[in-house]
This record gives C-alpha cells, structure tokens and sequence, in this order.
C-alpha cells in the first residue's frame, strides 16, 4: 500500500475522536474541488512503510481514539485490508471512500468502527463532480453494501456552489433511509485541482442549515460540518 502521509493527531477526521490520520497514495477520482490534489498529481518517490505506520500507531495508542484512513482513495490499494487487519489489533478504524470499489469495501467492512463515503452529486451530474468517467452501478453497490453492514457510517458530500437545492433534494432521494448524511462545507484553503475552482464562494451557512432542514426527513440525522 502507498502511504504519502501520516498525521499524528487530528481532531477533525472523525467526528468526536482524536485521531491518527493515514493518506493513501493516489485517486480514481480527479474531482476539480478537491483539496488534497497533490495526492494525485504530485509524483513521490518515498512512501511510508507500513510498518513504520503500525509502530507509531502502536506508540500512540494511549493519545488516541483510532486511525482514519483517507486519501487519495484507500480503496486503490488492494493490500488495504491487511492494512486495516493489523491496526485494528492497536486500536479503531474509520475508513474514507469515494465507493468506486465494492469489492474492496465488502472486504474491509467487517473490520472497520466507520465508514464515510463521499457522494460527490446526483446521479445526472456524478461524471462532472468526480471529473472521471464513474461506473454508477458500483457506486449504487457500495452504497447498499454500507447501508446495510456498516457498523456506523455517514454519506458527505461537499457543498461545491456549482450544487443547487434541486441537486440536494436528488441526493436526498437517492440515500433515502441512510443513517447519517453530512453536507461538508466548500472550501478553497489548500487549494484545488482546477484553479477555477478557487474562485467559488462557499454557500452562505444560513442556506446549507435551510437545505439541511428541507432533506433532513430523508434521514435519521442530517447535519452540516465544517463551518
């Protein structure tokens, strides 16, 4: 598995916890908001051992409530499991995806404390959101996949402001029961893959609790991040 960074300490990568946080290497995905764009389009020549991860974790497992595993996309990387297999020995795990890989998903879940998948725009406008041809059957697998054997999980998607209320009502729909669904906020502070992107307003934070309110029956809990 390619590790391009590892975070000691993060109070922002699972909500409510003190975590470590691992950056996987690499993207199926090139979404033109996407902050963490160097984990794509930045060549390395030194990944992080996994060894080396497990031996800090192990360090840190007193400090810590658990490791969040994001990316880049985890879910490239097909020794992802194993990965999970021996932190989980040390401590809990939430994994981030973007679900373009069930397969995988269906593997790793039974192992994981959380799942966050990111659903990046209705069905009409995925391809456009992703910025990469999207197999939408794969997404539609790993949505029920969570749905249905997650331990504890929540659907995100970004507020990019290129998204209307219309779009969010359609996402609504879509994740029609889900447990947890989450609007994180648009931001442009470490940048983004397409330089048009910087030039985006966020949503006003009144306008994303008023979309929150209006979907928010679609949902056990609705809520907004992030602000």
């Amino acid at each position: 598995m390619l590790i391009a960074g590892f975070l000691e300490t993060s109070f922002v990568d699972w909500r409510g916890k003190v975590v470590a946080t691992v950056f996987t290497y690499g993207c199926n995905f090139r979404c033109p908001f996407c902050h963490n764009y160097t984990l794509v389009t930045e060549k390395k020549k030194r990944f992080i051992p996994m060894e080396k991860v497990i031996e800090w974790v192990e360090y840190l497992k007193d400090w810590i409530d658990g490791v969040c595993i994001t990316g880049g996309e985890p879910t490239i990387h097909l020794d992802l499991t194993e990965f999970i297999k021996e932190v989980t020995k040390i401590t809990e795990v939430k994994v981030d995806t973007n679900g373009t890989n069930p397969e995988i998903l269906r593997e790793l879940i039974p192992h994981v404390s959380y799942v966050a998948m990111d659903i990046k725009a209705p069905k009409n406008r995925y391809e456009e959101l992703a910025g990469a041809r999207v197999n939408m059957e794969k997404i539609e697998e790993s949505i029920e996949i969570i749905k249905r054997y997650a331990r504890d999980y929540e659907f995100r998607t970004t507020a990019v402001p290129t998204l209307g209320v219309k779009d969010f009502e359609q996402i609504a729909s879509w994740l029609h029961g889900a447990k947890r669904y989450v609007i994180q906020q648009y931001s442009t502070k470490g940048g983004t893959l397409e330089p048009e992107y910087l030039k985006l307003r966020p949503m006003r934070e009144e306008t994303l609790h008023k979309i929150c309110m209006r979907i928010g029956h679609h949902f056990q809990q609705c809520r907004v991040i992030n602000l």
